[in-house]
């Protein structure tokens, strides 16, 4: 009997390497091509130290390189929404009519008034959880690298 429980126990873990998951498989994609896509939201934010350190958090995490694609604001949002981009990258209110359309990292950087906060953060598609994940981490990472500096 301990042995069908242990037995039972290893197939259960086995299988939790699958989550979470990526319904589009943003991770196997990303993990399998070594490139993903990222395009700012905001073009000014090119030279952003946080957003530097991020994109190499993210390369270190999945072994992949970011390629950057042109466009800006909407575009680019629409593209990660449809699943065309794989981040985006920008400055983002909390009222932003975007914060329930993409998925939303924590910020790196809050500007603005308390009341009315603009956030420095990342934008993944909605539903590619492990994906969230991975660069919620990253972006987690980076918050507590500058906190510490």
């Amino acid at each position: 009997m301990k042995q069908l429980a242990l037995i039972g126990l290893l197939l259960l873990l086995a299988g939790c390497d699958a989550l979470p998951r990526d319904p589009a498989d943003t991770s196997k994609r990303i993990e399998s091509s070594r490139r993903f896509s990222v395009g700012l939201v905001d073009p000014d934010l090119r030279t952003d130290a946080r957003l530097s350190a991020l994109i190499r958090n993210i390369e270190q995490r999945t072994g992949a390189r970011a390629e950057w694609r042109p466009g800006s604001g909407e575009a680019l949002l629409t593209q990660l929404k449809a699943g065309e981009l794989d981040l985006a990258l920008g400055r983002l209110s909390r009222e932003s009519p975007w914060t329930s359309e993409v998925a939303l990292g924590p910020p790196l950087e809050t500007s603005g008034s308390r009341e009315e906060p603009i956030e420095l953060k990342a934008a993944m598609r909605n539903g590619e959880n492990r994906w969230i994940m991975t660069v919620e981490r990253a972006s987690r990472a980076i918050s507590a690298e500058a906190r510490a500096q």
